[in-house]
C-alpha cells in the first residue's frame, strides 16, 4: 500500500481562537488530500519571563527530526521568544524537508503563505466614511516592509483618495502588530504632536485594543471622542485590555491554513489538491466604531459555545486534580485519566507514552525490553473499543510512524510533552478522529494535572525505595482501605459476582496490580479468600438451616451443587452431607 504523506505542524497555544481556526483549515484540507497531520504544540508561546518548566515545553520539537515527516507547516508568529524561533528555524532547516510558513515575514530558507486581504481592510475604511460620516481618518498599520502591513496601508490610501479625503504622511504610521507601537502613537495624539482625528483604523486587533486602552488612560473616550477599528479578529476577548468591543473584520484563518497546506502539498508532490470550501467573513460590529452591536451568532456557533461551556464546567467543578494526585499506582492513575478524558469536548482518541527512565522509577520490577525507550501505557477510544491500560514498548524514534500507521483513513494527532521542569515523562497524543477540530483550554489543564500526578507518583516511589512502608502506612493507603472494604463485603455477601473485572472497575487498577496488592495486603489471593468466605457461609447454612444442598450452593454463589460439593470436600475433607450431620449431632450413616 502506498505510504500516506505526513505533514508536521509547528505552532503553540492551539486553544486560542485564531490558531484553532487555522488548524481546522489545515486538518480539513489534509483530509481532502488524504494526508496525515501531526501537530507538535506546546501549551504556551514562551513569552518572557520564561520559567524552567515552560522552557522545557520546547523539548517536544525533538520529534521534528523523525524521518516519517514529509514536510512542515510553521507558524513562527505563534512563538513570542526569538530564541525559540531561531531554534526551530535551525531544526527545520536541518531536516531537509519542505517548510511552509504561515502569514509570516519573508524567510531566507522557507516559503511563506500570507493572507492577502486588502479588500477586507478597505471595507472597514468605507464603513467609517459611509456609515459614520468621518472625514479625518488615520491609519495605524503594521511593520514597514511587511506585505500585510503595506497591503492594508495601500487599501486605506485608495479608499481615502476615492472619496476625495485628505491623506498624506501625517495621516498614517507604521506599527508593530503588537502593543508597544499603539501606546507610543497614543502619546503623540495626546501630546498634540498629531491633531486628534475622528477615527483610526488599525491593521490588527491587538494594536486597536492597546490604542483604545492608552487613549482611555489619557482621558480620550472611544467611540465618543474618537472611533477605532481593529482588523483580523485574532484577539482573544480574555486578553483584551478594555471592555470596549471592537469593530473588526475577522479574516479567514481557516482559509489561510487550507491554502498553506495546498501550497506545501504541491511542493512535496508536484501535484495540486482540490480546494475545500471557504468560510464567508463579514465586518464584525462592536462599540468601538460607534455602532450598536447586534450579534446574531448562528445556531451552530451557539450550540458549540454551550457545549464547550458545559464541558469546561464539568472539568473545573470536578475533583479530577484531587483524584489524580491521590492515586497509589501508575495503573490507578492511568485508569483515572482514562475515565476523565471525556472532559475534552469532541475527543476521539487519547494516548499516553511514557519514557523508560520514568517507568523504571515508578515500576522498577518491570523493565522495558532492550532497545526500547518509550512505552504506550494508555490507549482510550471514544467508542469504547480500545483496551485502556496496556504496555506497548517502542522506540521514541518510531513514535510518529506509530501514530500514523492506520491504513483506513488519514490520521491527525496533537502531540504534547509531559514533563515537570527538566524531567521528561513522555508524550500525550489527542485525536478528534475524522473531525477537523482543535482542543479547548481544558485539555491543557488536564495535561497539567496529569504531569503533577506523574511527578507526585515518582516522588512516592523514591520515598518507598528509601524507607519501606510500615504497616500503619500501608493501612492508610486509599487502595488498602478500598480493598479492605471490598473484602468485608465479600465476607458478608459471598454469593455476589466478585469477578476480577468487577474489582478492577471498583478500584481503578489493572488486573495484575490488583491481584498483586491484594495478596500483599491479606496474604491470600482474591479467589482463595472468596472460596474461604463461600465455604464458611455454606457451613453456617448447613448447620443452621434445612435448605437443600442445591439451595445452599445457590446462596453461596455457586452455579451448581456439584461445584460446591467438590470444593467443599477438597477444602474441608468431608462431604456436605457428612458435615451437616455432624453439625446437627446426627449419625452420618443414617
Amino acid at each position: 500500500m502506498k505510504k500516506r504523506l505526513t505533514v508536521g505542524v509547528i505552532t503553540a497555544e492551539c486553544y486560542r481562537e485564531y490558531t484553532a481556526e487555522t488548524m481546522c483549515g489545515i486538518l480539513a484540507q489534509a483530509a481532502r488530500a488524504g494526508c496525515n497531520v501531526i501537530v507538535l504544540s506546546p501549551r504556551n508561546n514562551f513569552q518572557a519571563p520564561i520559567s524552567p518548566h515552560v522552557a522545557h515545553e520546547a523539548d517536544v520539537f525533538s520529534l521534528l527530526t523523525q524521518s516519517t515527516f514529509d514536510g512542515f507547516l510553521y507558524d513562527q508568529k505563534a512563538f513570542a521568544d526569538q530564541t525559540i524561533q531561531k531554534r526551530l528555524d535551525g531544526l527545520l532547516k536541518r531536516t531537509g524537508k519542505p517548510v511552509m510558513m504561515l502569514d509570516s515575514q519573508e524567510h531566507p530558507f522557507f516559503e511563506n503563505t500570507v493572507s492577502h486581504d486588502p479588500d477586507a481592510f478597505a471595507m472597514l475604511v468605507e464603513h467609517m466614511i459611509v456609515v459614520h460620516g468621518h472625514t479625518r481618518i488615520y491609519c495605524l498599520t503594521g511593520p514597514k516592509g511587511m506585505p500585510q502591513a503595506e497591503d492594508r496601508l495601500e487599501a486605506y490610501r485608495h479608499v481615502m483618495q476615492r472619496h476625495g479625503l485628505h491623506c498624506d504622511e501625517t495621516c498614517y504610521a507604521y506599527g508593530d502588530f503588537w502593543r508597544d507601537a499603539p501606546v507610543a502613537y497614543a502619546q503623540r495624539l495626546l501630546s498634540g504632536a498629531l491633531p486628534m482625528p475622528e477615527a483610526i483604523v488599525c491593521a490588527n486587533d491587538v494594536m486597536a485594543d492597546a490604542l483604545i486602552d492608552a487613549l482611555g488612560k489619557g482621558g480620550v473616550r472611544v467611540p465618543e471622542d474618537v472611533a477605532v477599528t481593529g482588523f483580523d479578529g485574532c484577539l482573544d476577548p480574555n486578553d483584551a485590555l478594555t471592555d470596549v468591543t471592537l469593530t473588526s473584520y475577522p479574516h479567514s484563518c481557516y482559509q489561510l491554513g487550507a491554502d498553506a497546506f495546498r501550497r506545501l502539498y504541491s511542493i512535496i508532490t508536484g501535484r495540486s489538491c482540490r480546494r475545500i470550501p471557504g468560510k464567508h467573513s463579514h465586518i464584525q460590529i462592536g462599540r468601538s466604531c460607534g455602532c450598536v452591536p447586534t450579534p446574531r451568532p448562528s445556531e451552530k456557533s451557539r450550540r458549540e459555545t454551550r457545549l464547550r461551556s458545559q464541558y469546561e464546567g464539568w472539568a473545573f467543578h470536578s475533583e479530577v486534580l484531587f483524584e489524580l494526585l491521590h492515586t497509589a499506582s501508575l495503573e490507578a492513575l492511568l485508569h483515572m485519566i482514562a475515565s476523565r478524558i471525556y472532559l475534552v469536548c469532541h475527543w476521539g482518541r487519547f494516548r499516553v507514552f511514557l519514557n523508560a527512565s520514568y517507568l523504571h522509577a515508578v515500576r522498577p520490577e518491570r523493565p522495558l525490553p532492550a532497545h526500547k525507550d518509550l512505552c504506550e501505557v494508555l490507549s482510550v477510544d471514544h467508542a469504547g473499543k480500545a483496551p485502556g491500560v496496556e504496555d506497548h514498548p517502542l522506540r521514541e524514534a518510531d513514535l510518529i510512524a506509530y501514530l500514523t500507521e492506520e491504513h483506513g483513513h488519514p490520521s491527525a494527532w496533537y502531540v504534547s510533552p509531559l514533563h515537570m521542569d527538566e524531567r521528561p515523562f513522555g508524550y500525550a497524543a489527542l485525536s478528534f478522529g475524522k473531525l477537523a477540530h482543535c482542543y479547548a483550554p481544558v485539555y491543557c489543564t488536564l495535561l497539567s494535572y496529569l504531569c503533577l500526578a506523574f511527578d507526585q507518583l515518582e516522588e512516592k516511589g523514591r520515598l518507598r525505595a528509601q524507607c519501606p512502608p510500615s504497616l500503619p502506612e500501608v493501612e492508610d493507603s486509599p487502595l488498602y482501605r478500598g480493598l479492605a472494604a471490598i473484602r468485608d463485603e465479600m465476607q458478608q455477601h459471598p454469593e455476589a459476582d466478585w469477578s476480577i473485572a468487577v474489582l478492577c472497575d471498583r478500584t481503578h487498577v489493572s488486573r495484575s496490580y490488583l491481584q498483586k496488592m491484594y495478596k500483599r495486603y491479606f496474604d491470600r489471593s482474591i479467589f482463595e479468600d472468596l472460596i474461604a468466605f463461600r465455604l464458611q457461609h455454606a457451613k453456617m447454612l448447613l448447620a443452621d438451616t434445612d435448605l437443600t444442598l442445591s439451595q445452599i450452593a445457590e446462596r453461596c454463589g455457586y452455579a451448581s451443587y456439584a461445584h460446591l460439593a467438590k470444593q467443599f470436600k477438597a477444602n474441608e475433607g468431608v462431604t456436605l452431607s457428612s458435615y451437616r450431620a455432624q453439625a446437627k449431632g446426627e449419625d452420618p450413616g443414617r
